[in-house]
């Protein structure tokens, strides 16, 4: 089984444990407040089935990566506008289906677990539209199964407070965190020169990475020779909740969680950098 092979799986599988949670949850357990900020549990659940994966996939293997109708164009993208109507999206979307939301996002999971599965091996580095810019099919799949699991504890977490990300989905947010300190680090003008944050990641092996923040914004880099101003260290799952804004850095180091080989303030500084998520 290759990488893409596996991670298809992947999704398979935390799609159908989710899917088996949500069964079990009463209509009063919808309009629970989730982890995220201003939506309830179904409100969650109407964003996750208001992405369409599929038709933006199908379209560019057809070499297609023009914006479907309804959807903003590229050239137009705007990091804040975007992060409202994904927002709002979320709300509309529940108030949509209703009571048919659940089996409508199991169907467009199904849906998408066949597309995947029917993409051929020269076909994964094959662009699609995604808002921000084209995305290559392997990093839908990826994109996918960070939404999908990311959000699936700002759900269960709220119901069961010991819940945590599986072994395997740590490994594909760890891959996609770049999306998020996109998100997380906006351009800053007052960052004159760029400041490198090293984290030394423990998950299947150490692991070590950049955020560099610039005027520019956010990014994640390999290492390279220019010392960091803050040098940290913590597990897989920690890294991923903190870029995808779940937890503050001060909190985890609160928990032991995460340390840093320079000074405990450094977690405050760095962050104080956050200004979106």
């Amino acid at each position: 089984m290759n990488q893409h092979e596996n991670r298809v799986k992947i999704l398979s599988e935390e799609s159908k444990s989710f899917i088996g949670y949500l069964s079990q949850l009463s209509l009063e357990d919808w309009d629970v407040p989730s982890a995220c900020a201003g939506w309830s549990v179904g409100d969650v659940l109407g964003h996750l089935t208001g992405q369409d994966f599929s038709l933006r996939i199908l379209r560019g293997l057809q070499g297609n990566i023009s914006a479907p109708d309804g959807s903003p164009q590229v050239d137009n993208h705007d990091e804040d506008n975007f992060a409202k109507s994904i927002f709002d999206r979320g709300i509309a979307t529940k108030l949509q289906f209703g009571t048919l939301l659940l089996s409508t996002f199991e169907q467009r999971v199904s849906d998408i677990i066949e597309v995947f599965k029917q993409v051929k091996s020269d076909q994964w580095e094959t662009l699609c539209y995604w808002p921000p810019g084209p995305e290559r099919i392997s990093t839908m799949l990826d994109m996918r199964i960070s939404e999908l699991t990311m959000h699936a504890w700002d759900i269960r977490s709220r119901f069961e407070p010991d819940y945590h990300l599986s072994h395997e989905s740590v490994a594909v947010l760890m891959d996609t965190v770049n999306r998020a300190v996109r998100r997380a680090f906006r351009p800053d003008p007052g960052i004159e020169v760029p400041e490198r944050y090293r984290f030394i990641i423990d998950h299947d092996g150490e692991r070590e990475v950049d955020i560099v923040l610039s005027k520019d914004g956010g990014s994640v880099e390999s290492v390279s020779g220019d010392s960091p101003v803050a040098m940290f260290r913590c597990d897989g799952d920690t890294y991923v909740m903190m870029m995808y804004g779940r937890i503050k850095p001060t909190v985890a180091t609160a928990r032991r969680l995460l340390t840093c080989d320079n000074t405990a303030d450094m977690a405050l500084e760095f962050e104080g950098r956050f200004k979106g998520g």
